[in-house]
């Protein structure tokens, strides 16, 4: 049996997934870090960005507004600010999320702001096509 590593991940909503995975691809705010069994722990703050999780080479994508990751020898602690299931959402949500992005540049007032709002519709640009 090929190795696997306990995977937590949560957001101030709801716990979106626990289990065992294969590898994780974490959008940390130093890069991305891909993280696979007997990993060296470390904890990292992320970026906006995509989360991917591989599971028996099944890829779920999820777009997160940030938080941080503790990577240990139990596994790794995933804690989003705010997450998008890029997967498992319908065309609906995946269309109502990137209405709330433009309105939310229209009234962006830091360069901060807006690098992670846009940043947010590139991404949900690109994976539109992984919606149901």
């Amino acid at each position: 049996m090929a190795a696997k590593i306990n995977f937590d991940f949560v957001s101030p909503e709801s716990l979106i997934f626990s289990g065992e995975v294969d590898m994780v691809i974490l959008p940390g705010k130093e890069g991305d870090a891909g993280i696979l069994p007997n990993h060296a722990p470390f904890m990292t703050s992320l970026r906006v960005g995509v989360v991917e999780v591989t599971i028996n080479s099944n890829i779920k994508k999820y777009l997160v507004d940030g938080g941080f990751a503790d990577v240990s020898s139990e596994g790794i602690n995933l804690l989003a600010e705010r997450s998008f299931n890029l997967t498992e959402s319908s065309s609906d949500e995946h269309s109502q999320l990137l209405d709330e992005v433009n309105k939310d540049l229209d009234k962006a007032e830091s360069d901060k702001e807006k690098e992670d709002l846009n940043t947010k519709k590139e991404i949900l640009l690109v994976n539109k096509d992984l919606s149901i």
